[in-house]
């Protein structure tokens, strides 16, 4: 091999290690503690306000919209064909009980920035589909990553006080169905049939240290003391499962797997089919080698909640390594179906293809995260 070549590839191979050291560093600073269908919340918790504007311009929030009972908040976009399924089925509900106190307020989540192309896009969905109730756009995503939203489309039913009464991610078939009788239920006067599975409503104390958990680590200069919050949660509810989670995230992000691991499996101890303790204990596994056991976590998280997009990539990273390209790319697919704007998706396929001895594959995948964080085109 020529000294160009030698030295260009060398030139190759730092630019692809660079790009992998920028994302575990840039890991450091970021943290996303989860719930099943929001991140961060779950029902019970209050969801948090906005202020956005329709596509036709004007500015609206929360208090503008609210129904007198209740209010569907529905995610979406229109690279996603559920999408439109899930809008269609909200025209119908708002039509039938906008005058039992429903409203509707669809919230397009297509990119870090809307374009006179996507907003022409949105348009053309709104009139095609005939929506009559509003449509927001989150330019800049920030609602989105507000509500910690892992799947589009995403719904959430609050009441008019914002407390999340219900929610939903992805728009599988059987959750539909389940939302549309929550609804009918709860506006008609009947006991829902479904109530059982909202899961725990935390205690106000735990619900106020958790939050000043999130707030610090929000803060950067602030998130050590984030520990001691979730501590605080956990005692003032011990059946509150989030600040586990939490904790765990916080643990794996300043390198104590073992805490880590031991946060995830009090979770597991307190909501077997917790999805995030699931995904979050099988990646830990398949790190420490052990990748059976990692799979059948995962296997257990999937039957859980299918929308789940890190257990996809995590899934694609552990099948990367064992040898099965075909089905680690067929993982990633899927993950990617499920929520592009997950940057870390691109970061695991660099990492699978970088074990792999694939740099200009890795190259890519990590340049696809970058440009997905910092939306370069």
């Amino acid at each position: 091999m020529s000294r160009k070549k030698v030295a260009t590839r060398d030139l190759f191979l730092k630019k692809t290690a660079l790009l992998a050291t920028l994302f575990t560093v840039y890991g450091m600073f970021l943290f996303t503690p989860a719930a099943a269908t929001l991140q961060q919340l779950q029902s019970g918790m209050e969801a948090p306000d906005f202020s956005l504007h329709q596509v036709s311009g004007e500015k609206r929030s929360f208090a503008n919209l609210k129904g007198e009972k209740l209010t569907i908040l529905l995610v979406w976009s229109t690279w996603d064909k559920k999408s439109e399924q899930a809008l269609a089925r909200m025209q119908k509900l708002y039509l039938k009980y906008r005058d039992q106190g429903l409203a509707v307020v669809a919230i397009n989540a297509d990119g870090q920035k809307i374009s006179d192309a996507d907003l022409a896009r949105i348009r053309s969905t709104v009139e095609r589909l005939k929506l009559t109730y509003p449509v927001l756009v989150d330019n800049g995503l920030d609602y989105f990553h507000d509500l910690g939203i892992i799947a589009l489309p995403t719904t959430v039913i609050v009441d008019k006080e914002r407390v999340i009464r219900y929610e939903l991610s992805g728009y599988p078939l059987v959750g539909a169905e389940e939302m549309a009788d929550f609804v009918t239920a709860s506006l008609e006067g009947a006991k829902p049939a479904i109530v059982a599975k909202k899961g725990h409503q935390p205690a106000k104390s735990a619900l106020r240290f958790y939050n000043m958990g999130r707030n610090t680590l929000k803060s950067g200069r602030m998130a050590e003391s984030s520990e001691m919050w979730f501590k605080k949660a956990i005692e003032a509810d011990p059946t509150f499962v989030l600040p586990h989670i939490s904790l765990g995230k916080f643990y794996l992000q300043r390198g104590d797997k073992a805490l880590a691991e031991a946060q995830f499996r009090e979770a597991l101890g307190k909501e077997p089919t917790h999805v995030i303790a699931l995904c979050e204990s099988a990646l830990l596994l398949f790190e420490d080698g052990r990748l059976a056991e990692g799979q059948s976590l995962l296997e257990s998280a999937l039957k859980a909640d299918e929308s789940y997009t890190p257990c996809y990539y995590y899934a694609g990273f552990a099948y990367g390594k064992q040898d099965k390209p075909e089905q680690a790319l067929r993982m990633f697919d899927e993950a990617e179906k499920i929520n592009p704007l997950d940057y870390n998706l691109y970061v695991y396929k660099g990492r699978m293809f970088e074990g792999q001895k694939k740099p200009r594959e890795a190259a890519a995948a990590y340049r696809k995260a970058l440009e997905t964080i910092l939306q370069i085109h």
